[in-house]
């Protein structure tokens, strides 16, 4: 297993946890007003609750280390190179817009660079990330890569995507510890200090990673 996926597994694992101690608390609070929802109920519960846990946990951290926190390792620790674009590697993903309630199907394509590595061999690998405008056939790119890694890393970035993600998992991080506290005694106000002051952490971290990567390039 990769570190992602080990990382994965973790976020996954503190989700449940936290997870059933909110539906412990939540459920407790429900007994002692007088409702009391029978198995079934309570099995539908502590699904939703873990879902919810898992979703936002995932779009905070998950995300962060797939778009900010590795891009920003392997721009550190692999060799830096100048790649032209030579084709494309087609994906197919679910889509779905707020005027729509069905899923649609949409092409996504990555695009695939051919460089010269350190020992003269020509390497034709597909970068780790793309856009709505992709770059156009022959262009140059800066990336890093190294052997054994799958996708090369892209150092030229979309700022204004990845500007907007920092907001995304900044919002991601502020939901998850608002919803995490609830476990706690502490009052309303002082859990939405603490959740905006954990968002703030975030967003911080991975704006740092993309001033990195910048530098870098």
């Amino acid at each position: 297993m990769t570190f992602l996926g080990y990382f994965v597994a973790i976020i996954v694992i503190f989700s449940l946890y936290k997870g059933y101690k909110i539906f412990l608390k939540f459920a407790s609070n429900r007994d002692h007003s007088g409702k009391k929802g029978g198995l079934l109920e309570k099995a539908f519960l502590l699904f939703i609750i873990s879902t919810i846990m898992i979703s936002v946990n995932a779009m905070a951290f998950v995300l962060s280390y797939t778009f900010f926190w590795e891009k920003a390792y392997r721009t550190f620790d692999e060799p830096q190179y100048e790649a032209t674009v030579v084709g494309y590697k087609k994906e197919i993903t679910k889509f779905k817009n707020f005027s729509n309630s069905t899923y649609r199907d949409k092409a996504i394509f990555f695009p695939k660079v051919e460089y010269t590595d350190g020992n003269g061999e020509k390497v034709i690998k597909t970068i780790d990330i793309t856009s709505d405008n992709p770059p156009a056939l022959g262009q140059k790119l800066k990336i890093t890569d190294k052997a054994g890694a799958e996708n090369t890393n892209a150092i030229q970035l979309d700022w204004i995507m990845f500007a907007a993600g920092c907001i995304f998992t900044g919002f991601a991080a502020f939901f998850a510890s608002l919803i995490s506290t609830y476990t706690t005694s502490y009052p309303m106000k002082k859990r939405i200090n603490w959740s905006f002051k954990l968002a703030l952490l975030l967003i911080l971290i991975n704006i740092s990673c993309i001033v990195f990567i910048y530098l870098k390039s």
